[in-house]
């Protein structure tokens, strides 16, 4: 939880500072009117997937001691940086959607690149969004594995420090399927509560553990 508030007073800093920036230059360049800046704190590995429970309802008993890849990365606070382009006119208007996704507790990191789409209601106030992104991530795709032979007792060491702390995810190209709830408090400035996914379907590999983050994110509109 400290490392979530801290996470959230470093992220708030941050948007407060780039958005005084944009205050000053308010004639932005047209082709950006419209289009959205927005930095967030999420839980890393949450483990909370709303499209069928929490994960672990799925798998099987575990035995004393073991734990599954992507709670290996859990109890860590993550800032996210967002940027949205404006609406494109075509394909129920999607925002062409770039982030970063860092880790403050030495886990991994993502960058993505997608497409989100946005449904308002009550006059434009409250808003629901889903979408889907690429990403690349600087984790692992397979962790080393620290009992093969032949190997120093401190490779050995080094290697299970890194297994009992960071995920195998497969592959270094995972899927971004992510959703969020946004809240406008004025006409620049809206609040969501979000939720990100990384995975890669098991298209790429046998294993697959995936990953979850949920948290909160402060959106500016530029060019209002």
């Amino acid at each position: 939880m400290n490392r979530l508030k801290k996470g959230a007073l470093g992220a708030a800093m941050a948007l407060a500072s780039t958005s005084a920036t944009a205050q000053d230059y308010s004639d932005v360049p047209a082709f950006l009117a419209g289009s959205e800046i927005a930095v967030g704190v999420l839980e890393h590995a949450a483990n909370f997937h709303p499209l069928s429970g929490r994960m672990t309802l799925d798998m099987p008993t575990r035995r004393i001691g073991q734990i599954y890849g992507a709670e290996k990365e859990n109890c860590t606070a993550d800032v996210q940086f967002t940027y949205r382009s404006p609406p494109l006119h075509f394909f129920l208007k999607p925002r062409l959607t770039a982030k970063v996704q860092v880790s403050t507790g030495g886990r991994t990191n993502f960058a993505s690149f997608g497409e989100e789409w946005r449904q308002d209601t009550l006059h434009g106030w409250l808003y629901g969004q889903a979408g889907i992104g690429v990403t690349v991530h600087d984790g692992y795709s397979f962790t080393p594995e620290p009992y093969a032979r032949d190997l120093t007792a401190s490779e050995v060491h080094r290697r299970r420090q890194i297994s009992s702390r960071r995920t195998s995810f497969g592959s270094p190209v995972l899927f971004n399927p992510n959703a969020s709830i946004g809240v406008r408090v004025s006409e620049r400035w809206a609040v969501e509560a979000s939720w990100e996914h990384f995975s890669h379907a098991g298209l790429f590999s046998k294993r697959n553990p995936g990953i979850d983050n949920i948290g909160l994110r402060l959106v500016r509109t530029l060019g209002r």
